[in-house]
């Protein structure tokens, strides 16, 4: 037998000794251990104090230590926490002989390299730091790792204190004695004591949790800080402390795809965001069986992103991993207290369950901040300033109450501010929606509110179709108009709120509200979405209005229907509410009508009757004083459309060039898009090809940067179109699929163009059987629609099929083309996209 050691190794030493043994990295072994590698880091270089009872056995499992090694082991970490204990003396520099008193992570840290990066940044430059954020945004272990890093740039280390148990304001002082091993001198206050201690030290001190006894922490970090100059604190909080020289960081969610992006990530992309990072990490630690991947990557986006990024709600989503399938625990969000509970035993009650989490914020609010919570949750779509006055705002008070309020809120981490638009919004992250809500059902005001909230919604939809239709009152002044300039993209979060408000009208029988809703969001609904819900909550309600009572509801709801449908159904519809205008003078929805039905007519190739409706819109104009509004500049445009399509390309281009100079006048730079757009598709009709790909070009940046949906994708597809004709066929297939991405299960009609282009990609590049199947599908849709294809179209349709000619026989296409009409429009885009991609 060998005689033991005349000097053993220190802990740091043998562990690093394993781990090498073993063949393992600190990043391997952190992950087998679930530890963080930079504690693993820590221990090796003995920065930190000696592990816990359980931390030791994680670390014997994961380096396979037998049982005298791990005997062995458990000496080593006693003999380090002897000789760190007797420190003291020989290292009088240092807290109590330790640099450190970081709680050592037992699971992996995931993300927040850039926070990370820019509170240690802060803390340099500043005394005080708070990091603040929502409940369960993960601000301890934040700040917890920002320690480790900023950990051997202080000659005193760092020290965390724990606030979260105490329950006295009383008790802080005592507690940060008590991290520093500060013993009190009888006669004198403890506090005193405690300054002077910290006097000459440079040192980080982490206050962690103090929203509860915010004002007290205040008070006794301005004191530290102001007697001790070398002392720097970074504190967690739900609020900041608002202290002299405080710098606050707003801890944001981890990063989570775009609600488009999900159906389309696979693993490689999904690993990419920190919070499918984090979930992954921790289901594996549920069930070791557990994998990203290409299957299940799209539903844990989903989960992610429905948690709002979440740290502390994926890990409780995660942790049922061994006994739940990714698209169990998605559905289960519907009722996500009861999913969110299970957390660590060893884990504060408060941070068991996101319900507790929540809970915790909500019971340190005034009985006011409580009730405009609650009503908060009705704005599904987030809201402005205004907004939350008209709906949340007590009636016996005024507008500074909830400016005042929700100040509080946002300062509190239960709202979250979004500075970036034109005015501020606001919103609550969806699991404190949902917390919010049941307390206001609770309170029995669900009702009173949600009334509310659609009167709201309403008033704002008519204030943008004022705008869009400045129109002379009864004295001939001009109303609307210029007043109202805020692009699509910042009212379009409004959306989500007149979804919500809609449905709730329906459920409450309040039919013609639903309906004016509805009507009144149209615009916004054509413009940045291909929703087709619109389309089914006006056919719903109007076989439910009373058009004798309700005449003008009732023409408006089948003016919208006509807006959003096609060929014989957009006729039809336009036919009917223009016979309820007859009966009702209202010239600018009669000629806004006139439109839509002229538009119908056209895509169904009756041109004559087409001329005739437009006609009569131009008339209608000059007849009651509409030619200088955005209504006559519509009815230049279709006259120049319907040139264009009867091949009178000089008349044309002057009523486009008329109409594009009055929009540009009115200030409507979303229609002036619209116009140069179908001035590419002229310059196309009369063989002008580059200027007609620089138009489209132009067209789809300007709509990309306005984010007008429906008007980018419009103009990636003709963009396609364009190549196909100069011969571009890589140039026509990226088009193409970006038109089709942006289009796919929202917007039929774009979708079926861009297929028909990628199907024309696929014949060229000799793939005849995908072109031939789309072919089909494509002709299957219009026939459905009654539908005529525009001229670009039809220039393509015949690039399609001389490439299919040129390859397959009659018969072979006409086989490939009856297959591909059985298809559904998702199995087609998939079809199409996969031709994009080889």
């Amino acid at each position: 037998m060998e005689a033991p050691s005349a000097n053993p190794p220190d802990f740091g030493a043998l562990l690093r000794q394993h781990r090498i043994a073993a063949g393992l990295s600190q990043e391997a072994l952190a992950e087998r251990a679930r530890m963080s590698a930079d504690g693993i880091s820590a221990l090796e270089r003995g920065h930190r104090r000696t592990p816990q009872r359980e931390t030791l056995v994680l670390l014997a499992g994961a380096l396979a230590l037998d049982d005298e090694q791990r005997r062995a082991f458990a000496l080593a970490a006693n003999r380090s926490r002897l000789r760190r204990g007797a420190g003291s003396a020989a290292e009088p520099g240092r807290l109590n002989g330790a640099l450190s008193n970081l709680p050592l992570s037992l699971t992996s840290f995931v993300g927040r390299e850039r926070e990370l990066a820019e509170i240690a940044a802060l803390v340099r430059e500043h005394r005080l730091v708070t990091l603040t954020g929502a409940g369960g945004i993960g601000k301890t272990q934040t700040a917890l790792q920002a320690g480790t890093i900023l950990h051997d740039e202080l000659p005193d280390g760092v020290r965390f204190i724990a606030l979260a148990t105490l329950e006295s304001p009383s008790l802080i002082v005592a507690a940060i004695a008590s991290a520093l091993g500060v013993k009190e001198v009888p006669s004198a206050p403890l506090l005193d004591t405690l300054l002077a201690f910290l006097k000459d030290r440079a040192t980080l001190l982490i206050f962690d949790n103090c929203e509860h006894l915010v004002g007290e922490a205040a008070n006794v970090a301005e004191a530290i800080l102001a007697a001790c100059p070398r002392v720097r604190i970074l504190a967690t909080s739900r609020e900041s402390l608002r202290t002299a020289g405080e710098r606050t960081y707003r801890l944001p969610s981890l990063s989570i795809p775009e609600t488009s992006a999900v159906r389309k990530l696979r693993a490689a992309q999904a690993a990419e965001y920190e919070a499918i990072a984090l979930f992954a990490d921790r289901a594996r630690a549920a069930d070791h069986r557990f994998e990203l991947s290409d299957e299940n990557a799209p539903m844990v986006g989903e989960l992610c992103r429905r948690l709002d990024g979440i740290p502390r709600a994926i890990e409780l989503a995660a942790a049922r991993a061994s006994l739940l399938s990714v698209k169990a625990l998605t559905e289960m969000l519907d009722d996500r207290f009861r999913l969110l509970a299970g957390g660590e035993r060893t884990a504060l009650r408060r941070q068991q369950t996101m319900r507790a989490t929540i809970d915790w914020s909500y019971d340190l609010l005034t009985a006011p901040e409580q009730r405009l919570f609650e009503r908060l949750s009705v704005f599904t779509g987030g809201c402005t300033l205004a907004g939350a006055t008209a709906v949340c705002s007590p009636e016996e008070t005024a507008h500074t109450f909830v400016l005042e309020s929700l100040s509080s809120l946002v300062d509190k981490s239960l709202v979250v501010a979004d500075l970036e638009g034109r005015e501020p919004r606001y919103r609550l992250l969806e699991s404190f929606r949902e917390h919010a809500r049941e307390k206001l059902v609770a309170r029995n005001e669900q009702e009173l509110v949600a009334r509310r909230h659609a009167v709201a919604c309403l008033a704002l939809a008519e204030r943008i179709e004022r705008s869009y239709d400045p129109r002379p009152d009864a004295f001939g002044r001009t109303t609307g108009g210029r007043d109202f300039e805020q692009p699509v993209y910042e009212i379009e979060p409004e959306l989500e709120n007149a979804r919500s408000a809609i449905d709730w009208a329906l459920g409450a029988g309040e039919f013609s509200l639903a309906s004016r809703l509805t009507c009144g969001f149209t615009r916004l609904w054509r413009m940045s979405r291909g929703d087709p819900q619109p389309r089914r909550w006006l056919e719903a309600v109007l076989g439910r209005l009373d058009e004798a009572r309700e005449l003008d509801v009732a023409a408006q709801a089948w003016g919208a229907l006509s807006s959003l449908t096609f060929g014989v159904a957009k006729i039809d519809a336009a036919q009917r509410a223009l016979s309820l205008y007859e009966r009702h003078d209202d010239p600018y929805a009669k000629v806004a009508t006139l439109y839509q039905l002229s538009a119908g007519l056209l895509h169904a190739g009756r041109i004559d009757e087409a001329v005739a409706a437009n006609a009569l819109a131009l008339r209608t104009c000059q007849e009651r004083g509409l030619r200088g509004t955005h209504r006559y500049a519509a009815a230049l445009g279709m006259r120049a459309s319907i040139a264009a399509r009867r091949g009178r390309i000089d008349e044309a281009r002057q009523f486009y060039t008329e109409a594009l100079s009055l929009t540009t006048a009115l200030g409507d730079a979303l229609e002036a898009t619209v116009l140069r757009h179908n001035m590419a598709e002229l310059e196309f009709g009369d063989g002008n090809l580059e200027r007609a790909l620089e138009f489209a070009e132009a067209a789809a940046l300007a709509a990309h940067g306005a984010r007008a949906k429906r008007l980018e994708i419009t103009a990636r597809a003709n963009t396609a179109a364009y190549q196909l004709a100069l011969g571009d066929v890589d140039g026509a297939r990226a088009s193409a699929a970006e038109a089709l991405t942006l289009a796919r299960g929202a917007y039929s009609m774009d979708a079926a163009i861009a297929m028909q282009h990628l199907a024309a990609v696929a014949a060229l590049r000799g793939d005849a059987r995908a072109g031939a199947r789309l072919r089909g599908y494509v002709d299957a849709w219009y026939r459905n629609q009654g539908c005529e294809r525009d001229l670009t179209e039809r220039r393509t349709y015949e690039i399609l099929m001389a490439a299919l000619r040129d390859r397959l026989s009659e018969a072979q296409i006409e086989r490939l083309a009856a297959e591909g009409a059985e298809l559904s429009e998702e199995q087609a885009a998939l079809e199409a996209l996969n031709v994009a991609v080889r």
